[in-house]
């Protein structure tokens, strides 16, 4: 499959998580409207949340995201499966990232978190849009991707997890 078809994809994957779950939801209103419950407080929360997950995913360390994901998260990228699910599926997710950048020989791989320019809030969701750049060194060339992800978050027991968690390269935009 091409990029450019897993590009459209995604984004009509992204589009239908977001509008299936506020119909699921009984929302008459559009799923991202920001709301009163929008503060300081619970963007610097989320904002950490999304840090983590960015530097374990250079740092491969899956005890950092072990905890940072609903019962039925879903967390999307470029590299197969292409999908993973549960509790679980930021683990997996970092796990995979680790086996591609073995089998690829990438070295000193990190991650550059942008400007967020997009959080929107409604009473029972959370949208984010991330834009990071990855670098290292492939096979002893110099390695850049550049792309966003798109954070899904949820409040569970009063905490913020991670609903869904989409990667797309800035070459699928």
């Amino acid at each position: 499959m091409n990029n450019k078809l897993l590009t459209v994809f995604r984004a009509g994957l992204i589009m239908a998580i977001i509008f299936v779950q506020a119909y699921a939801m009984g929302s008459t209103r559009p799923p991202m409207v920001k709301s009163a419950v929008d503060s300081a407080a619970v963007r610097k929360s989320v904002v950490n949340i999304i840090n983590t997950v960015i530097k374990a995913s250079s740092s491969f360390d899956i005890s950092a995201v072990a905890n940072l994901y609903t019962v039925n998260a879903v967390v999307a990228d470029e590299e197969p499966p292409f999908s993973w699910n549960g509790p679980t599926a930021g683990v997996q997710w970092i796990n995979t990232v680790e086996k591609t950048c073995k089998d690829l020989k990438i070295k000193e791989f990190h991650a550059r978190i942008g400007h967020i320019n997009v959080y929107l809030q409604s009473d029972e969701s959370i949208y984010v849009i991330v834009p990071v750049d990855y670098t290292g060194e492939a096979k002893g060339d110099p390695f850049d991707e550049s792309g966003a992800f798109t954070f899904i978050f949820r409040e569970v027991n009063g905490q913020w997890l991670i609903k869904s968690q989409t990667w797309v390269t800035k070459r699928g935009m």
